[in-house]
């Protein structure tokens, strides 16, 4: 917590020392208190029109307005809401209410964070907006200090985003306040670096079975942000000196974070760096432009190593575009893609494609299962109280309830939706939070690659497809 604590005290935080008024009139313009919002139905997607606002349910989304994260979030509630909706709303005992959606604009995607931004959204939120209910996150510095507007007012927040260890073992440690709190993407950076080993374990393996050998060195290309401390960490012990398996120890041969601010001279710099360390595979943690840069230098110098990690942008398929195609042989991890990891999967995918003509990034798939996971509950209780009543059920939502009782808890488009009940926090692990790793081919598609079973059962998945390696890599490996 100690080092929590001194990476946000290191972000600069501006409290409206603005220059000619803009800076602090914006503040001033936002500052909550300003007057309350009123609810009625054009918040309500599929809803009828004249709806008062003692009929609605009132959700708040935190995130970045006009970023794929923040814009996800946002995505995922209004479709899950529309779909409630059109299907005549929830009734708590005997009169219908109605899902409502609003949203505040964070800013946490900033790369030169301003944290008071992100808590002022909040604030606008639970203030002005009275919302029931919250729903986002992304940047893990901006959450834990905007997560604290929510817990001071005891309302339920489903984080979407963020990944840190953290915010779910506080709720252990300070069940109290911090109960109120949950995640429901994506699995914790720990879960994440372990399903990375494990999928390269098996890849490595089949590689060098192929390859007579050819795969010897891995390299790390990261945030230097809190959210992949653990996950760094993890991986730096899965190839380390220590690591549990003696064949992929001492693979790691570079280990390079870097600053979101950082430029493509800078990238181009990076990449250099992971060729001269002789690197084979090369994994990238990277949530905003820095896979952007990555993949376009991967292009022009066709460094002898495969790109295998998070790569947040390059889960959704204007990436192709914005690369030109340069993303070409990527293997990146995301939640879902065309595929029956549940049920629900492949309808989800299809309707949110048909509402927003786009592929759905991570955070929407999150939001969309958070928001019907705290309407199964309301449903369940017939109650709007967020504790002991909502909080309770939902901790139901164990992985022995549903494995025993599947068709009791609501369906998640992302793997079986079960939760710590002492954490609130995503299980990991097939057939529950579990990543699939899909690689950019020509002609702009993306195909589902097999994991050898290590993260997700192959045969239990439609549409897995075939890896294709860069011809470049090819060559080098059999010569």
């Amino acid at each position: 917590m100690e080092k929590l604590a001194k990476r946000i005290i290191a972000i600069v935080i501006i409290a409206g020392l603005g220059v000619g008024g803009g800076l602090g009139a914006w503040f001033l313009f936002l500052a909550p208190g300003a007057g309350e919002y009123s609810w009625s139905s054009k918040d309500c997607p599929g809803a009828p029109s004249g709806i008062s606002s003692d009929q609605i349910i009132k959700f708040g989304i935190t995130g970045d307005v006009g970023e794929i994260t923040g814009d996800g979030a946002w995505e995922g509630c209004y479709l899950a809401a529309k779909e409630i909706n059109e299907a005549g709303g929830i009734k708590i005992n005997d009169t219908t209410y109605y899902i409502g959606v609003t949203r505040e604009d964070s800013d946490e995607a900033n790369p030169n964070l301003v944290t008071s931004r992100g808590i002022a959204a909040a604030e606008r939120l639970v203030y002005n907006k009275k919302v029931q209910f919250g729903i986002g996150g992304f940047r893990s510095e901006a959450l834990l200090a905007y997560q604290e507007v929510f817990m001071d007012n005891e309302i339920i927040f489903i984080n979407t985003g963020a990944a840190t260890d953290v915010f779910c073992e506080n709720v252990r440690s300070w069940y109290t306040r911090y109960k109120y709190f949950w995640r429901s993407m994506p699995i914790n950076s720990s879960s994440l670096g372990e399903q990375i080993f494990n999928y390269l374990f098996r890849l490595i393996y089949v590689l060098n079975a192929t390859y007579s050998g050819e795969i010897a060195n891995v390299g790390i290309i990261y945030e230097d942000l809190t959210w992949t401390e653990d996950l760094v960490t993890g991986i730096e012990y899965y190839f380390g000196p220590y690591g549990p398996l003696p064949a992929y120890r001492n693979m790691l041969t570079a280990n390079i974070p870097y600053d979101v601010t950082l430029t493509a001279a800078d990238m181009l710099t990076h990449v250099n760096t992971l060729m001269a360390a002789d690197c084979d595979i090369v994994i990238p943690i990277i949530s905003a432009q820095g896979g952007l840069m990555l993949m376009q230098h991967y292009a022009t110098l066709q460094p002898n190593f495969l790109v295998v990690g998070i790569d947040v942008q390059s889960q959704l398929d204007t990436f192709w575009t914005q690369t030109n195609g340069d993303c070409i042989y990527e293997i990146q991890m995301q939640s879902i893609h065309v595929t029956n990891k549940t049920p629900t999967t492949i309808p989800f995918w299809n309707a949110f494609r048909a509402e927003w003509g786009h592929d759905p990034l991570y955070t929407a798939s999150g939001s969309y299962d958070a928001l019907n996971f705290i309407v199964w509950a309301i449903n369940e209780t017939q109650s709007l109280q967020a504790y002991p009543t909502l909080t309770q059920k939902m901790e139901t939502a164990t992985k022995a309830n549903i494995l025993a009782n599947p068709e009791l808890f609501p369906s998640s488009v992302g793997g079986l939706g079960a939760y710590w009940p002492t954490t609130h926090d995503l299980v990991a692990g097939y057939p529950f939070g579990f990543t699939l790793f899909c690689q950019w081919q020509a002609n702009a598609t993306k195909v589902i690659m097999p994991s050898y079973n290590s993260v997700y059962i192959d045969s239990q998945l439609s549409n897995i497809g075939t890896l294709i390696l860069p011809p470049w890599l090819i060559t080098d490996w059999t010569t």
